[in-house]
């Protein structure tokens, strides 16, 4: 029987085969050695765990309610000795968490890929991976060193970011990915120098399969530690310039949403130019990563009809819409910013405009949407669930996507949202400081959403970044034959009460 060491304090044992067949590969936490012919079945086998046991903690939580699936304190991950990167005093790695950040959820292991830092926060760039088979918070890789102008050593890796709602995972690549958002130390773009010239660098792929808590994530050289050299893990992999089309300008205040599209990895992603409020939306296609494919860029759609700056995002991948929240501006009286993705028209990316929806409170009163919200599609129920960490955190906010028989939004373009109250005593503490943006996930297969708590300021206290899975309601709202029948009587109330003029309203163009 031989130890496969996922880290220092979980293993996966493997019998009945002799050393020879076995060679070592990095994996998840730590230096894995894996039956080069039953790799694959370690992985399934590491993702039927994580699953089972998320399932298990599902199944004892009742509809509504929160169970805390981490063991540990994401502090235990941290880089210590050389390797524990300060970006100035009082600044330490709980920025990851603390400062506009996001998660991507591995959807095919049921594990939690954390990585940020960013502008005037924290330097560090070292990836985080939280193991969904023992709740165990690790390490990815350790930090790269920077030099005297913020520039990563080598630039074979990525300057920390704040990422918004900007990181995401690619199931059919097994690939993270980052684009950013306001990188250290400027607040800008991903930059690289070769020592001359200053360039614009990513978006980054990290690759999992790669993952060792005890090396840099760029190239050897590259790290903290001087005294050990060899301890490049090669890795990260910038696809800056790797495709067709024109890149985004920017991503600050991005917002991003996946789905497969034959066969390949796609991404959805709104990106704003100087701040305007305003975005466009891409379609950003990556290519065979692996095998040296090139990936596309696409502006398939802009916004007139919604004002947003800092946001997060969603697929409806029922109806085939994209839905980020927007804000309150001016004359711009949308809560939703939802664009519909049928049938672009490639001579006219902007042909389809956004789609407003306001929305209301179950007594008619005005929702106020703010920029601390995570926002999900909850596929089994046909609702979007909003978080913000608020209330004391275990609050959360669903609403019916309503749609006509064609599955268009159509005239339907005020929804009700319901607001519902923990019934687990146990929940998130939430006060977030910068917003919850990315730290929101459903996931499929669980049914369920993962979210990552706020972190307190010290860390290693008595809440640190916990990882939490909430069991969304069934038939939380009322069903859409029914919403017409209700908004006669409360809702439009509310709506007079509103104040909100028909020209405010945003009608589909």
């Amino acid at each position: 029987m031989y130890k496969l060491g996922i880290s220092s304090e979980y293993e996966i044992l493997v019998s009945s085969y002799p050393k020879s067949m076995i060679q070592p590969v990095s994996r998840t936490f730590g230096k894995l050695l894996v039956v080069s012919a039953f790799s694959i079945f370690v992985a399934q086998a590491h993702a039927a765990t994580s699953f089972e046991r998320l399932s298990s903690l599902l199944a004892a939580t009742p509809e509504g309610g929160w169970v805390k699936a981490s063991t540990n304190f994401f502090s235990d991950a941290w880089p210590t000795g050389a390797d524990a990167v300060q970006a100035n005093s009082n600044k330490f790695p709980g920025a990851v968490v603390r400062a506009w950040s996001s998660f991507a959820w591995d959807s095919a292991e049921g594990n939690l890929m954390l990585w940020g830092g960013g502008h005037a926060n924290y330097v560090g760039n070292e990836m985080y991976v939280w193991d969904g088979a023992t709740g165990g918070w690790g390490r990815g890789s350790l930090p790269s060193k920077i030099d005297s102008n913020g520039f990563i050593i080598g630039g074979t890796a990525p300057q920390s970011a704040h990422t918004y709602d900007n990181n995401i995972y690619l199931p059919v690549n097994d690939m993270f990915l980052t684009f950013g958002g306001a990188a250290a130390p400027g607040g800008g773009n991903f930059q690289k120098t070769d020592g001359t010239n200053v360039s614009r660098a990513g978006p980054y792929l990290w690759d999992p399969s790669k993952a060792d808590p005890n090396k840099v994530g760029g190239t050897t050289g590259s790290g903290w530690n001087t005294d050990n050299i060899a301890q490049g893990g090669d890795m990260w992999i910038d696809r800056h310039g790797r495709w067709t089309g024109t890149e985004a300008p920017a991503y600050i205040h991005g917002t991003t949403a996946y789905r497969t599209e034959n066969g390949k990895d796609v991404v959805y992603l709104t990106a704003d130019a100087n701040a305007s409020g305003f975005p466009f939306l891409y379609r950003y296609t990556v290519g065979d990563v692996r095998n040296g494919g090139e990936d596309s860029w696409e502006r398939i759609r802009a916004s007139r009809n919604t004002g947003g700056y800092q946001s997060a995002g969603t697929i409806d991948t029922e109806h085939n819409l994209y839905i980020k929240t927007a804000f309150v501006t001016g004359s711009y009286t949308s809560e939703l910013t939802i664009w519909d993705l049928d049938n672009p028209d490639p001579a006219d990316p902007q042909g389809k405009l956004d789609i407003g929806v306001n929305l209301v409170n179950q007594d008619g009163s005005d929702f106020v949407m703010t920029g601390n919200y995570g926002i999900d599609y909850d596929s089994a129920n046909n609702t979007i669930v909003l978080w913000d960490g608020g209330d004391g955190g275990g609050t959360v906010w669903v609403a019916n996507v309503l749609t006509d028989a064609a599955g268009n939004i159509g005239e339907n373009t005020t929804w009700t949202v319901t607001r519902i109250e923990s019934s687990t005593v146990d929940h998130p503490h939430g006060n977030f400081g910068s917003g919850v943006l990315g730290k929101w996930h459903y996931d499929e297969t669980l049914g369920a959403f993962i979210a990552l708590d706020e972190l307190s300021s010290q860390g290693g206290g008595a809440w640190d970044a916990a990882v939490w899975l909430y069991k969304p309601m069934v038939a939380a709202v009322p069903e859409p034959q029914t919403y017409a029948m209700w908004l006669a009587g409360l809702g439009l109330l509310g709506w007079a009460a509103r104040g909100r003029s028909l020209r405010g309203r945003v009608r589909r163009r």
